[in-house]
């Protein structure tokens, strides 16, 4: 029979995945979660989707020793996927652990780096060395476990090229620390899940560290540039760091860039994710022990990234491509191009395929930020392509140096009422308070508008601006209402 596994930390970002494995692999799935947490909007969806995969919900809290020790005493397994901030009070969990007495297994938070085997400097020095630390008691307890070493997640290392602040891997340069000739190691956040929970029931992984190290996915960074200027058709320019210079880089920046930096140390100068061969008293490689297992290779996961090859301003190459190929496109052009977006949308329109923005209306629940009453402005792309065909291809002079602002306006309450009018039903409304919004950074350009009202809190004053739908009171522009009509 599957072993029962408990989660400590299971709603977080490598967490989620491990969880989903494990109830999709016919484990009993506990996941240990506080009270906050189950009616947290932000962890909602995370939350919805364990539910749908069957897994278990106990109450209690890591700082919560009574409750640390009910959970654990129902399972066989133990998984922490706590976060950086938590590593130290994984203490708290080997305690528990031995009061209960039944645990079969534990996996301490790492899925990073062997932090036996580095050569980091600080901040990662420190970080590295609290693990080892976890593991050390874990040992001196006398506490069977797994220690993954699962290296680069590909979802942030390979989406940014370790590009500090990048959302999406390098067009035209790439900065690359060392020379580039360090391999080191990226894989799939779904294939470190599964590679960990196969570990679980598994005598050759007690008292082992499994490394996940598939050879498709352990590459130097000169490699892996080049695999991606292959893909785009285009040589980037690599801009080269060396260690002295990294060293000082380091010692300047402030956190998070100095802790980014200091791993990059670690990985891509000392080559820590490959340095050292695996030795059978130590550790077995995950990819070896389930050849079964089809992972996805960096080359694979790249192909996400690539565009294909046309030009905005040949209108055949740009249907070509929206019609044949793609479902969704997203425009990311400079600024000097903005105005030619009518192109796109001209292209879009003809190929007939290209899905809309938004995937399906809400049907069961609406989450709003703050209380729902500032007016925002929202318009269809067909109005706003026409609004900008008057302005640039007509030469509109009262246009000239001036604000366009094509304004449809409502309440985000009133778009919910008008929706639950529609459909016939009623949705639970969740209200995000601004105290909550202003902790998540990447919600900042949502919060201007949904808390500040910043789209209509403010009069248009001829001196700067212009209203499209006054200068142009013979476009029929579509309402909000007739919008919506479409998802009914």
């Amino acid at each position: 029979m599957a072993s029962k596994i408990l989660f400590i930390g299971g709603t977080g970002y490598i967490g989620k995945f491990i969880v989903e494995a494990s109830a999709k692999a016919g484990h009993p799935t506990f996941v240990l979660v506080r009270e906050s947490t189950l009616s947290n909007p932000a962890k909602s969806a995370v939350i919805d989707n364990f539910k749908n995969l069957g897994v278990n919900f106990l109450v209690g809290d890591l700082f919560d020793h009574e409750s640390l020790v009910k959970a654990i005493k129902q399972v066989d397994v133990v998984i922490s996927t706590v976060g950086h901030a938590q590593l130290i009070e994984q203490d708290r969990i080997i305690a528990a652990i031995k009061e209960a007495g039944n645990v079969k297994r534990f996996f301490p938070s790492e899925f990073g780096n062997d932090v036996d085997r580095v050569n980091a400097v600080e901040p990662a020095r420190s970080a590295f060395a609290t693990k080892a630390n976890i593991r050390r008691a874990i040992e001196a307890e006398g506490i069977p476990y797994t220690y993954v070493s699962s290296n680069f997640f590909s979802g942030y290392f390979l989406v940014s090229f370790n590009q500090p602040g990048a959302t999406a891997p390098p067009r035209d340069k790439v900065v690359i620390l060392g020379d580039g000739n360090p391999k080191a190691v990226f894989n799939k956040e779904d294939d470190i899940a599964t590679y960990t929970i196969k570990a679980v029931d598994d005598p050759r992984t007690l008292n082992k560290i499994l490394y996940i190290k598939p050879p498709a996915n352990t590459i130097s960074f000169n490699d892996l540039v080049s695999l991606w200027e292959k893909k785009i058709g285009k040589t980037l320019e690599r801009i080269y760091v060396p260690e002295e210079q990294l060293l000082k880089n380091i010692q300047e920046a402030s956190v998070p860039l100095n802790v980014v930096l200091s791993i990059g140390h670690s990985v891509f100068v000392k080559g820590d994710h490959t340095n050292f061969e695996i030795e059978p008293s130590f550790g077995v490689e995950a990819s070896e022990l389930y050849p079964d297992v089809k992972y996805t290779t960096v080359d694979e996961y790249l192909n996400q990234f690539v565009l294909l090859h046309g030009d905005l301003f040949d209108h055949e190459s740009l249907v070509v491509k929206a019609k044949r190929q793609v479902d969704v496109v997203i425009s990311d052009i400079n600024r000097s191009l903005l105005g030619d977006q009518v192109k796109i949308i001209d292209a879009i329109k003809e190929a007939g395929n290209v899905k809309p923005g938004a995937t399906a209306a809400l049907r069961d629940k609406v989450v709003i930020l703050g209380d729902g009453n500032p007016k925002a402005v929202f318009n269809a792309e067909d109005d706003i392509a026409t609004y900008l065909s008057e302005q640039w291809m007509i030469q509109e002079p009262r246009t000239r140096s001036s604000t366009l602002s094509p304004h449809s306006t409502s309440f985000h309450s009133t778009i919910v009422s008008l929706w639950l009018k529609k459909m016939g039903k009623p949705l639970k409304r969740i209200h995000v308070q601004e105290e909550q919004l202003l902790k998540d950074i990447h919600r900042m350009n949502i919060i201007s508008l949904a808390l500040y009202g910043d789209q209509t809190n403010f009069e248009i004053e001829p001196s700067f601006g212009v209203n499209a739908s006054e200068l142009y009171p013979d476009v029929k522009c579509t309402t909000v209402d007739e919008y919506l009509n479409q998802f009914v």
